[in-house]
């Protein structure tokens, strides 16, 4: 077999641990139980590796916020020492089976919504929105007194009835809500709209039943109802399990992970197992929420959430979210024009997201760096716009930068020379 049968071979397996991914949301667990090698007194961060002194000023609240919230200093003077001296470590989210959203600050005390993929048995945790309030300590790397109890409220009262109600359902599967939201104007990235309120249809009886006195369930019901894209972290979750599956896959050329951290922004290969290849974050377009906000309030890149385009969610689905797009000053046509632009660069189409506007044609999926190459075609990735002080300021997009590409086909050949 030559070495383009065997690379188009890998590549037909990886990107099938995405089509026939089954993911379902099967528990509730604290981070220092589910996450793979996460250590006492470790936190990790979004986007590819990168030390202490030269995070984004974001990135460095959050370290600090970790080791508060953890009770590991008690100040952030005490806090800043620790991971000065390495008494803290670092890792990043995307080298463990979770994934750093914004900040992606997680640290073992955290609890996570736990995906499991049915079909290849790989779990994938990932941390739930603090609620209906802009801010929190996972996404947004902040922390106060206020951030602080309003974990402990989620962890204590809210999460033990979600636990019960959902080991009760025998889990929730994921793809059905996320092709059916795809039906109905989600992308599933900067839009959850629709998934949210088929998650409520699927998940409220259950509540209801439940032999829990009325005040908690209420408390529970609120809590899902009134936070915005509640449903994130799950489609976040299946991605991250099915491209864990995709991981394994020797000779793949398929893109498994894509983040950024305010600094470098870094993709990884199915074929080249645990390898970063960076590049200078991008900085994103898009409209800002209000008019005092320019270029210059925003952070390049941060955030691991577009491990959704992996998947062939977020920007790669635009076609089925010409509301997303347009809030980024574009039609339909050219909504529709850039998915069939990501097909270019793309192994496969899934089979399971039939999208309307594409006259039912299916999305593509599984990003290939040759084809990137090859075609000069960057994946367009979603995501939120982050002020340098902390807080979102829009939604925007991108390009992954060419230079991550380029870096990860010249390491490729040399591992797969002959």
């Amino acid at each position: 077999m030559s070495i383009r049968e065997r690379i188009a071979a890998a590549n037909e397996r990886a990107a099938d641990c995405i089509v026939e991914s089954d993911p379902a949301w099967v528990d509730i667990m604290p981070a220092g139980e589910i996450v793979e090698g996460l250590e006492d007194h470790m936190i990790l961060h979004s986007g590819p590796p990168i030390g202490y002194e030269d995070m984004c000023g974001l990135h460095k609240r959050g370290m600090i916020s970790g080791a508060l919230f953890e009770g590991w200093a008690a100040s952030e003077e005490e806090a800043d020492k620790m991971i000065k001296a390495g008494e803290i470590k670092i890792s990043t989210a995307l080298d463990h089976n979770t994934v750093g959203a914004g900040t992606g600050i997680i640290t073992q005390s955290v609890e996570m919504m736990v995906i499991e993929d049915r079909t290849s048995g790989k779990r994938a945790a990932t941390f739930p929105a603090e609620g209906p309030f802009q801010g929190g300590l996972c996404g947004w790397g902040l922390y106060s007194p206020e951030i602080a109890e309003n974990l402990r409220f989620m962890r204590e009262e809210l999460f033990p009835v979600m636990r019960e109600m959902i080991i009760s359902m025998g889990g929730l599967p994921i793809k059905p809500i996320l092709a059916e939201g795809m039906q109905m104007g989600d992308e599933n990235h900067t839009r959850q709209t629709a998934a949210d309120l088929l998650f409520d249809k699927k998940v409220l009886p259950f509540l209801f039943r439940m032999d829990q006195e009325k005040d908690r369930i209420l408390k529970v019901i609120e809590y899902i109802v009134e936070t915005p894209r509640f449903f994130h972290c799950y489609g976040q979750g299946a991605s991250k399990a099915a491209l864990m599956a995709a991981e394994d896959v020797e000779w793949s050329t398929m893109v498994t992970a894509v983040g950024g951290n305010a600094l470098e922004f870094g993709i990884k290969v199915a074929g080249l197992k645990g390898r970063w290849f960076t590049a200078p974050a991008p900085m994103m377009k898009g409209r800002y929420t209000s008019s005092r906000y320019s270029e210059k309030d925003q952070l390049p890149w941060i955030g691991d959430s577009c491990v959704v385009e992996c998947a062939g969610m977020g920007g790669l689905a635009a076609a089925a979210s010409p509301i997303v797009c347009n809030l980024r000053g574009m039609k339909l046509e050219e909504s529709i024009a850039l998915t069939r632009e990501m097909e270019q660069i793309c192994i496969k189409k899934n089979h399971n997201f039939s999208i309307p506007n594409l006259d039912f044609d299916f999305l593509p999926v599984g990003i290939d760096i040759r084809k990137v190459l090859k075609t000069g075609i960057a994946p367009e990735i979603h995501g939120g716009m982050f002020n340098h002080e902390g807080g979102l300021i829009g939604a925007g997009s991108a390009r992954v930068p060419m230079e991550c590409f380029e870096k990860a086909m010249v390491a490729f050949a040399g591992e797969y020379s002959e």
